[in-house]
């Protein structure tokens, strides 16, 4: 019998990167997608707009209703939103035999899913965390690493982002909430609370000529590598384009005022960012993989553009689970894709890779 779970569901599917993932699994899977959210209007604004063979689905994740047939036929779904407030949509998943997928990048969002590893297995679902730039592409470097090297002493990754880009309401959510926190990471001599935007370290990307200063940030790929993979210490580190900013966001942190921004409402600071735009849209994750020996491998990922990649790298990740189904329970991303096909796709949509 052929199976009626054919769609595949994108929720927040018009957002700045939601929208761009909706055209692509569009193209890809004609009439099979479903573009949800609060605002239906907006899904099919972007439905016609685009001239798209999709169809828009309100959906509030609050009020989820497991008597709705239509999530019946949905065989995939992936999460662009990243501030859950409860898990009744990943019970729904469970429920209805729905493969989930997340673009969340924190580690509270992973080990949120974590919980559920053992439900999704033994519904055989895949369950799939961090699918983007950052938890996902930093580990994908790093396993490709490890495909060299049994055992790494260090993963240290460097995340550029420009500020002429139009961030989203979500990431600019996301930024603020991080932007002033301590963490506790795992290093060397043991787990040591460190604060953002301190211990700076300088690195020059592959793709520059000059050293750029980063500062250490609460990613969430860094705390998956220490728990998972093996490596004695694993750390990120972020860096706007325009280095003056970097220098009063550190200042700003040093007085305290970046308590003060939190109060902000996120609409507000999106606003001004739309009417002051600063730099350009370029972006790059760097990630260095230092064996105990002392030799070391260096990935680069540069392009334009930080939604359209995250949402370029979610649709290959959405292709894999679609079309493969090769694995079961949760399943990180780096665990799913093949180098070099991978490396090969991101390279046709203008996102170069170096390797030295």
């Amino acid at each position: 019998m052929k199976s009626t779970k054919t769609k595949i569901l994108v929720i927040g599917g018009y957002g700045a990167v939601g929208a761009i993932l909706s055209r692509k699994m569009a193209e890809k899977y004609p009439e099979k997608l479903l573009i949800a959210g609060r605002n239906k209007s907006k899904a099919q604004e972007l439905i016609g707009k685009h001239n798209l063979k999709a169809q828009s689905v309100f959906f509030d994740l609050k009020d989820i209703s497991l008597s709705d047939t239509w999530l019946d036929t949905v065989h995939t779904a992936i999460c662009c939103i990243e501030y859950l407030q409860d898990d009744k949509f990943i019970h729904c998943c469970i429920e209805k035999g729905i493969n989930y997928l997340e673009l969340a990048t924190s580690y509270e969002a992973y080990l949120r899913l974590l919980k559920y590893q053992d439900d999704f297995a033994a519904s055989n679902l895949m369950l799939i965390p961090g699918v983007g730039l950052m938890p996902g592409l930093s580990g994908v470097f790093a396993i490709n690493a490890l495909s060299v090297y049994p055992e790494l002493h260090s993963i240290s990754s460097f995340v550029l982002l420009g500020l002429g880009e139009k961030h989203g309401l979500d990431a600019i959510r996301w930024m603020i909430e991080f932007a002033n926190k301590s963490f506790v990471l795992e290093t060397d001599a043991g787990p040591h609370t460190v604060q953002t935007f301190s211990d700076p370290l300088k690195t020059r990307l592959l793709h520059e000529q000059r050293p750029r200063t980063f500062y250490r940030f609460d990613f969430g790929d860094q705390h998956i590598m220490n728990s998972e993979m093996p490596v004695k210490a694993a750390d990120t580190r972020l860096a706007f384009e325009i280095r003056w900013i970097n220098m009063l966001i550190r200042f700003c942190k040093k007085m305290g005022l970046l308590a003060w921004i939190r109060l902000i409402n996120p609409k507000t600071i999106h606003r001004l960012l739309g009417a002051f735009p600063m730099g350009s849209d370029q972006f790059a994750v760097q990630t260095i993989c230092k064996s105990g020996e002392g030799e070391q491998i260096t990935y680069l990922a540069h392009g334009r553009n930080e939604a359209r990649a995250t949402a370029i790298i979610g649709a290959y990740v959405v292709e894999e689970v679609y079309e493969k189904r090769t694995g079961k329970g949760l399943i990180r991303m780096e665990e799913l894709v093949s180098f070099k096909p991978f490396r090969k796709y991101l390279q046709a949509n203008k996102i170069e890779i170096f390797i030295e």
